[in-house]
């Protein structure tokens, strides 16, 4: 495996106040002076994953999360510690494959590049939940791969602070079906401040809704969406 440079996009957090970073995804495909697939280049895949740390070589490893309730996937590079990225944490990373162990638990890969996101575990209600604000976003996709529900959409950039997480209904916490609520506070930042919008990435633990911890078959996530603005929730099926 050929070694590769692995850059860290900066970007400012505070606890529960987040600064959305602009995330660049280069695209994965080039093309022959006549218009075909040049099948030279490697094909380049962007994916969530989440940093476990360094090998025995001092190598960083990732794992990626299988849609839904499939098996995970130990991906090993030949880069060294990334800066700034705790102990799993969740990272947007664009890389190729070199090499597929053949009982499908772990790839080598050449790393190109990965981007912190915004990370966090499920938060439960304190106040009455009309207290919270849901200015809208911009969904774009959201899914969930083992105990990670993902989100990626635009919001209104601003250069401030904000809060960007998912918060439980304490009243259904225990319930089969757990709603839950997508809280964005623009933190007072008066309407003329946005300039235009931004890419983000969420990406939040739900292991404490899983069992045996709890009941939960379903969590019911409420979104004020600008891009469907007749779904008002989306429902995630968890074992």
């Amino acid at each position: 495996m050929r070694n590769a440079q692995l850059n860290i996009a900066r970007h400012s957090t505070r606890t529960l106040a987040l600064v959305i970073a602009l995330l660049l995804v280069a695209t994965a495909c080039d093309r022959s002076h006549n218009g075909n697939l040049d099948e030279s280049f490697e094909t380049q895949l962007t994916d969530l994953v989440t940093y476990t740390g360094l090998d025995s070589d001092n190598h960083a490893m990732f794992r990626l999360e299988g849609r839904d309730d499939a098996p995970a996937i130990d991906l090993f590079t030949t880069v060294g510690e990334p800066q700034k990225v705790d102990l799993h944490s969740r990272v947007l990373l664009r890389y190729s494959i070199n090499h597929k162990d053949p009982a499908g638990k772990y790839w080598d890969i050449n790393a190109m590049s990965l981007t912190r996101i915004m990370s966090d575990s499920m938060r439960v209600n304190i106040n009455p939940l009309d207290t919270y604000s849901r200015h809208p976003i911009r969904l774009l996709s959201a899914w969930r791969t083992g105990e990670f529900i993902n989100l990626h959409g635009q919001v209104e950039y601003t250069g401030k602070s904000r809060f960007l997480y998912m918060l439980v209904d304490r009243d259904t916490r225990m319930n089969d079906t757990v709603d839950a609520y997508l809280i964005h506070d623009l933190l007072g930042t008066p309407q003329d401040s946005v300039y235009y919008w931004r890419e983000f990435y969420l990406s939040v633990n739900i292991g404490n809704l899983q069992k045996p911890q709890a009941p939960c078959h379903t969590i019911s996530l409420h979104i004020n969406d600008l891009n469907n603005p007749n779904v008002e929730h989306i429902n995630f099926r968890i074992k």
